[in-house]
């Protein structure tokens, strides 16, 4: 720090060319180049993806895409005639690959002879004939509460589409012929969920980051006031942010969902704090009577050791991260550590060279004039009662730890689509409105294989037993198989006697059997409920799906979900995070007891840095007592910001002691001094985290509360209670000679 303070007073020529050398990754980055091939989207890798999509695809029942459809009564002329009339637009669109609704089931005869069980609308029909048709598709096993509620006033359309960005042109059609008819028409499922998630995430990413930018600096001009104060302040920061999103696109980061809205606005808040504490003891050095060029230098000297220190803090949080196997929540970490070392850079740079420079000669204010000097003057009975009482108020932040600590072993690992999208978007009500009266719109299969050797009739014992286990199961709704489909066949005991396969349509058959492949499908749906809730009926059927297989040598049954791959897929990421916070904790501590030189030190940092994460944790419990991703990286990132404040309380009290103040005198002395930039970084940094939780999706609200609350507690802990901690166990102070040897300094430095 002493070189790099010398080179921002006395050489700034080349100060200013690290920074340029600095600036040319992230601008080659912005220029186009890569090191890296970009981020693939989505949790879940693209090879599970493509295995999945390639099992689905060998049958005509997949229906990424649902139009929900609502009326007090569908059979009626009007109402039928729209709705096939909207069945045959949509199939002649090139975006629809498949579409199934009541309208396609038939009766069959032996003589395979059929008719359709809602009939076409013409003159000819009757009223009478469309109650009966009402009458049989409300009892049929392949409508009823598949494609029909049984009350008989939701209606869904099953439509088979690859690409999210056809959604909305398939829904505009939909609505331009059903609504007319009162029909109110939505969409929801895996694909609608998606496209309204990427939506809600292009419309925040510049928002957020403009209302959090335009906050920041508002409040940096209430805070100091003079031009050339706030400029020394913000130029660091923003060329950090600048820096930090060229590293992202120079890394194939630039479109991580995690890092495209929550890594530009913290890095910026990390930035104004060391930008804050620079400016903050330079305003008071010169307000001491210091000249421009000593007040930087001894600026850089007191503020740039606690800085450095925070910001390998922060970047062990965040390159926490990195031990994940998510490609997503590691590229995140790396990326954030990343930004939180090219800030730093930033800001111990171009805040020296700008204050050294003429900007920097009228840009202090008398102690008298400083709102927060003066407000933590007023607030020093506050470190005298902690002093006075320390071991009171130490058992009381113990106390308050443990309890939080408890709460926070509650929350439960756990997703849920209603978590990743905007609370009040037409996809996630639709999708509700599934929940509560049809049986969900999430697919549950279970793939049925078979060797050459197996017969058709064992292959039907197979089907028959996987649609009993389903059955069994409360939360997974009606089973649907090729047994299923041969009700649409008159006659007794249809569903046993695969003989009568050749009656059926081709269309309706190889959606649920495909004997030239040698599969046959067993499928139902669920409800949003969590993977929580279903990881245990999943490891049931899948262990009742070994004893069946067991039982049928040559028969291969599989279990096949969406819900179960992303279910699993978060559990194991989310239990990755805890472990790499455990482990980042133990890192993080184990800097400060080496930077501190002092096992001691180490130990009574871990109370106030652990309480802020555990009131946060708690509170979030109070309000959900699921943990999911956003919540989990939280953790791992607040601890990295809570202990910020903690390293510029303990550099300051440690050098005050060790010139020979009393714990008690050298907590009043860093109360003063340092609390006052710490109060200041708080309010700023949880201004600017806050206008995340305007966010429409939920996981980045999630993690701007945890990260607010984090910093709010924070002060409190490192300004009433770490002071308690130090009173207890202050530590030796040095002998009085060597405070006179120490004091013996040139005094050019």
């Amino acid at each position: 720090m002493k070189l790099l303070a010398k080179i921002c007073v006395d050489h700034r020529l080349i100060g200013w060319m690290f920074v340029f050398a600095l600036a040319t990754p992230p601008i080659l980055g912005f220029l186009g180049y890569r090191v890296a091939d970009p981020l693939p989207e989505g949790w879940v890798s693209p090879e599970t993806l493509a295995e999945l999509h390639e099992v689905q695809g060998k049958f005509k029942s997949s229906a990424p895409l649902v139009l929900v459809l609502q009326c007090d009564d569908f059979f009626r002329r009007d109402q039928i005639a729209a709705m096939q009339l909207t069945a045959s637009a949509l199939r002649e669109m090139e975006e629809v690959k498949h579409l199934t609704w009541m309208g396609d089931i038939p009766e069959v005869t032996l003589r395979r002879a059929h008719r359709l069980l809602l009939p076409e609308v013409t003159d000819e029909v009757t009223d009478e004939q469309l109650a009966d048709s009402k009458l049989a598709l409300l009892s049929h096993p392949l409508a009823a509460e598949n494609l029909i509620s049984s009350d008989g006033q939701t209606v869904l359309m099953l439509v088979d589409t690859d690409e999210a960005s056809y959604v909305q042109d398939i829904r505009s059609v939909a609505i331009r012929i059903l609504e007319p008819t009162g029909i109110q028409t939505r969409v929801t499922g895996t694909l609608a969920l998606y496209d309204v998630h990427d939506r809600a995430l292009a419309e925040d990413h510049i928002r957020i980051q403009l209302m959090a930018y335009g906050l920041v600096g508002v409040l940096l001009i209430l805070i100091f006031r003079r031009p050339m104060a706030i400029i020394v302040a913000g130029c660091g920061p923003v060329v950090g942010v600048f820096w930090t999103l060229g590293w992202l696109q120079l890394i194939g980061q630039s479109e991580n969902e995690l890092a495209k809205i929550i890594l530009p606005v913290m890095v910026m808040m990390i930035g104004f704090t060391d930008g804050v504490h620079l400016v903050v003891r330079l305003q008071q050095l010169r307000a001491g009577g210091a000249n421009a060029r000593n007040a930087v230098f001894n600026a850089v000297l007191q503020t740039g050791p606690a800085c450095l220190l925070t910001s390998i803090t922060t970047a062990i949080g965040f390159g926490s991260l990195m031990l994940s196997d998510s490609e997503m929540i590691a590229g995140f970490g790396r990326t954030s550590a990343i930004g939180v070392v090219v800030t730093f850079s930033a800001v111990i740079l171009i805040s020296p060279l700008l204050a050294a420079s003429w900007i920097g000669q009228r840009m202090h204010v008398s102690e008298y004039h400083n709102p927060f000097h003066r407000a933590m003057s007023r607030l020093i009975s506050v470190i005298r009662f902690s002093s006075r009482h320390a071991m009171v108020v130490t058992v009381i932040g113990v106390l308050l730890t443990a309890g939080c600590l408890a709460i926070c072993l509650r929350l439960v690992p756990d997703d849920r689509v209603s978590d990743r999208v905007p609370r009040q978007s037409e996809e996630l009500q639709a999708m509700r409105h599934c929940d509560t009266h049809m049986a969900g719109v999430r697919s549950v299969r279970l793939m049925v294989h078979w060797g050459d050797q197996v017969s058709r009739k064992d292959v039907w014992v197979v089907i028959k037993a996987c649609e009993r286990l389903i059955t069994e199961e409360p939360l997974l709704g009606r089973p649907m198989s090729i047994r299923t489909a041969l009700t649409v066949i008159r006659g007794p005991n249809r569903q046993d006697q695969p003989i009568l396969l050749k009656q059926l349509p081709e269309d309706l058959k190889t959606q649920f059997y495909r004997p030239d492949l040698r599969l046959a499908l067993v499928a139902t749906r669920s409800r949003d409920l969590g993977i929580a809730t279903f990881d245990s009926i999943f490891e049931r059927l899948e262990s009742q799906l070994r004893q069946l297989e067991s039982e049928n040598p040559g028969v291969d049954v599989k279990l096949v979900s969406d819900v179960l791959v992303e279910g699993r897929v978060v559990s194991q990421m989310i239990n990755e995070l805890i472990s790499s916070l455990m482990m980042a904790a133990v890192v993080i501590f184990g800097v400060l007891a080496i930077a501190f030189r002092s096992l001691r030190i180490g130990l009574i940092s871990t109370m106030p840095n652990l309480m802020p994460l555990a009131v946060s944790g708690a509170v979030h419990w109070l309000f959900s007592d699921s943990l999911g991703i956003a919540g989990a990286c939280s953790f791992a990132i607040c601890l990295g910001i809570a202990v910020d404040d903690t390293i510029h309380y303990l550099v300051h009290f440690t050098e005050e002691h060790r010139h020979g103040q009393t714990a008690l005198a050298a907590n009043e002395k860093t109360f003063i001094t340092v609390g006052s930039a710490l109060m200041l970084t708080t309010v700023v940094m949880t201004a600017g985290l806050g206008t995340v939780m305007t966010s429409q999706l939920p996981p980045h609200v999630s993690f701007a509360v945890m990260a607010c609350t984090t910093l709010v507690v924070a002060l409190p802990a490192d300004l009433l209670f770490l002071p308690a901690l130090l009173t207890l166990f202050p530590g030796k102070r040095p002998e009085t000679a060597q405070i006179i040897s120490e004091a013996k300094v040139p005094a050019d430095t």
